[in-house]
């Protein structure tokens, strides 16, 4: 996969003849890029024949809506005119196979070569490779994908493998400023594109909405009346991501439409179907000059390019520049604001320069972990480090890396970054790798340590595990464009049921900007910067938990880089995080409707259900939070940690843990001098602690502190069952000299914050599992 550039990319555009994917080409435009190429699949039987611009075709049997789980292709004899009517060439190949592979998330078969290529989605291979021998430049690929994975995933494995970018500007569209079901008809709207409905299928639709405009407003609200009958446009039924209705554009605006597309009454036929459905087939078709139509390239001022910001996050930051705070705040030390601090904020008392961390393996429950994974002997390189730690992995635990679900991946310097993430990429060849998070700790690795690399691991089926793994750009959020998920969703019983808890892993997120995949800027000056970057990266972790079904954090961790201001930055980070995690009015929700695409509806464990919840999950929801819970009013656990570098040059990077479909009991014990809190997911016996130790603990006592913690953690979780497994993630600006009897992953750091802006000795996350007899 090349480096995604910002702007520029020259875009084959694969069109179906629906309304998502032409809208789909004025974003590419208006994001800078430039359209050299349609390209489209037919059914194997070509009707139909061009003339003077007018297509004539004869009545058909089904071939006119072919059987396809992955390609419209109702109104497809019309195809054909859209290269005249864009002034764009067009290429077209057939459909060949059939949904072969019908998971969510889409690979080819690799140990079997012969049977990907029955299946419908390797038919884009030849189709886009044709584009690609006649437009040598041709390096991006987009798609009208809204809410379907299985759409999706599919582009874009074919995409990967022939180098080309995905731009998916529609995904999550409804999710997106302004939060509407119909927003994205309502802004075809403002631009004029005309897409008419020539399929009903379901929603309580019926013949006689054929031919309407789905962008008139009368339309919208007769949807909006028929699918109310049957439990309302949920999970994008407004926009037919169910199936159930489909559209042909037939026009739009100038510069990119240079004719519209004529269907005259008597040119079309109903041909109705069981169930209900109805299809419309074009029997002649023809093109019309656009009235003072441009023939230069222009903007399109009447574009709406969704908000950056969610009017929480907006809010968040309004916030926090102008030092408003809601709710009630523990009072902060003063701050330097000039950037000058101690030589403890930096960390340069910490010398790890002899300590060797042994690796961990922490089996027999049902997440397992290998940490503090190194080979200095290999070599003085991190490539050379990180190919003798693959060949550990498979000595170890040959098939671990196919339940790999979480990895840390701690570099000595980021311009090692490149090439270990080429090899580490090739660790994994099925759909959704692991979420991970990569950070640069400088001279706090251990010495001649280049990289250390810690995993977890789910023992269970494959099958049950959930993952998001985006690789196109958006306006959502950060494409992933390479061997790791946004996120990861583990259901904590072996044998789950559609509404089991699970625990999500959600990967480190910087603040990209995600339409462009440049870092967002504030020149007018570092902080402001900074400031916006928080928000930023933490929308991103809150996006990607909504899609997640993320109803509580168990935690959070805001990777801070450099030597400016980091205190301020903490306490910036730990504000940006409380009132993020306030729950607003209308949060408490049950938590147990799951949103469901096209994949889900027809294959999933929930597709008999009818029920499809109307919008994400709210997020906190404090209905998922046990009302016998002791503390009230919590905020989830919270570090800042300072590093040495972050991903891109980046300021901040938010990593989260969150819970979905279970509620949880939340609750503290006292241990020493301070106190520590801990949230036990209910009914599966899974239980997250974070212990906060003070900078004032002096060094000989810290190990001990920590094992007393442990403890009494382990005593606590006997209360609800007999027998539990521990793994411990601990961070510390600490020398690792002193936690000789303490088996946990590592991660050193220069400095550590907790709630409020505390100064912290050491943090821990500890998760343990119980079993009950």
């Amino acid at each position: 996969m090349p480096a995604v550039s910002a702007s520029n990319l020259n875009v084959i555009a694969l069109i179906s003849g629906g309304k998502d994917s032409f809208f789909s080409l004025l974003h590419c435009q208006s994001n800078g890029h430039t359209v050299v190429a349609l390209a489209n699949l037919c059914p194997p039987s070509l009707p139909g024949t061009k003339s003077n611009g007018v297509i004539q075709t004869e009545t058909l049997p089904d071939e006119d809506d072919f059987n396809s789980y992955m390609y419209q292709t109702a109104g497809h004899s019309v195809i054909p005119l859209y290269e005249e009517a864009l002034d764009i060439p067009l290429y077209r190949h057939e459909i060949s196979g059939s949904a072969i592979n019908t998971e969510r998330s889409y690979a080819p078969a690799l140990d079997n070569p012969s049977s990907s290529e029955h299946d419908e989605t390797e038919s884009l291979i030849p189709l886009l490779q044709k584009v690609m021998l006649a437009h040598p430049g041709a390096n991006a690929v987009s798609t009208g994908a809204i809410l379907s994975d299985y759409q999706r995933t599919r582009v874009e494995s074919v995409a990967t493998r022939l180098g080309l970018v995905s731009l998916s500007y529609l995904w999550q569209y409804p999710n997106l400023p302004p939060n509407s079901e119909t927003s994205l008809l309502d802004h075809m709207a403002t631009v004029r594109q005309e897409s008419r409905i020539i399929k009903v299928a379901s929603g309580g639709l019926d013949a006689s909405n054929l031919w309407e405009n789905v962008a008139d407003e009368s339309t919208r609200q007769r949807l909006i009346t028929a699918m109310g009958r049957f439990g309302g446009g949920k999970g994008g039924a407004f926009l037919g991501e169910g199936g159930e209705y489909e559209t042909l554009a037939i026009d739009g605006p100038a510069p990119l439409w240079k004719k519209r597309i004529v269907i005259e009454e008597g040119d079309m036929e109903i041909c109705k179907g069981g169930g209900g459905s109805a299809l419309l087939r074009i029997k002649e078709a023809k093109l019309i000059p656009k009235v003072d139509a441009p023939s230069v390239d222009s903007p399109y001022p009447a574009l709406i390019i969704p908000y950056p910001l969610d009017k929480e996050f907006d809010a968040l930051l309004i916030s926090l520049r102008t030092q408003q705070s809601p709710g009630p705040r523990l009072e902060t030390p003063e701050l330097p604001l000039d950037g000058t601090h101690s030589e403890e904020a930096f960390g340069s008392k910490i010398s790890n320069q002899d300590i060797n961390c042994p690796w961990l393996l922490v089996q027999d429950t049902r997440l397992q972990s290998l940490s503090n994974l190194i080979a200095p002997e290999a070599g003085p390189s991190a490539a050379v480090q990180m190919t003798a730690i693959a060949t550990i992995i498979a000595a170890v635990s040959p098939f671990a890396l196919e339940g790999a679900v979480f990895a840390t991946i701690l570099l000595r310097s980021m311009a090692d970054f490149a090439e270990v993430n080429r090899l580490y990429g090739a660790l994994f060849r099925n759909p959704n790798p692991p979420a991970r998070v990569t950070i640069a700790c400088g001279d706090t690795l251990p010495h001649n340590v280049e990289i250390m690399i810690s995993f977890i691991f789910d023992s269970g089926s494959r099958d049950n595990r959930k993952g998001l793994h985006v690789q196109s750009m958006s306006y959502w959020a950060p494409a992933n464009i390479g061997p790791y998920s946004q996120a990861i969703s583990v259901p904590m019983r072996l044998n789950p049921s559609a509404s089991t808890a699970s625990l999500v892993f959600v990967a480190g997120q910087i603040p990209l900007v995600p339409a462009s995949m440049e870092l967002v800027d504030d020149s007018t000056s570092v902080f402001r910067r900074y400031q916006v970057q928080c928000v930023l990266s933490l929308q991103h972790l809150w996006r990607i938990g909504k899609a997640m079904d993320v109803n509580w954090w168990t935690g959070g961790i805001a990777f801070i880089a450099g030597n400016h201001a980091v205190e301020r930055k903490a306490l910036c980070a730990w504000n940006s995080w409380d009132e993020a995690n306030c729950p607003t009015e209308g949060s408490d929700s049950t938590g147990e409707e799951q949103q469901m695409d096209m994949w889900d509806r027809v294959n999933g464990p929930m597709r008999n259900l009818s029920i499809i919840r109307e919008e994400q999950p709210s997020l906190p929801d404090i209905g998922a939070i046990d009302s016998d819970s002791e503390i009230e009013g919590v905020r989830p656990p919270f570090f800042a940690v300072q590093v040495h570098e972050l991903p891109r040059g980046s300021d901040i990077e938010w990593v989260g843990q969150g819970v979905a479909y279970g509620s949880a009991f939340v609750g503290e014990y006292q241990t020493g001098s301070f106190t520590t809190r801990y949230c036990l997911i209910k009914n599966v016996g899974t239980s997250i602690t974070y212990v906060s130790i003070p900078e004032s603990s002096p060094d000989k006592n810290l190990q001990e502190q920590l094992l007393a913690c442990f403890e009494e953690g382990a005593r606590i979780c006997r209360l609800h069952g007999n027998i539990e497994r521990t793994h411990a993630t601990v961070y510390t600006a600490r020398p690792l000299s002193h936690f000789d009897r303490t088996n946990a992953q590592f991660i050193p750091c220069k400095g550590l914050w907790g709630p409020y802006g505390e100064k912290l000795a050491l943090g821990a996350v500890i998760r343990r599992e119980v079993f009950q007899l």
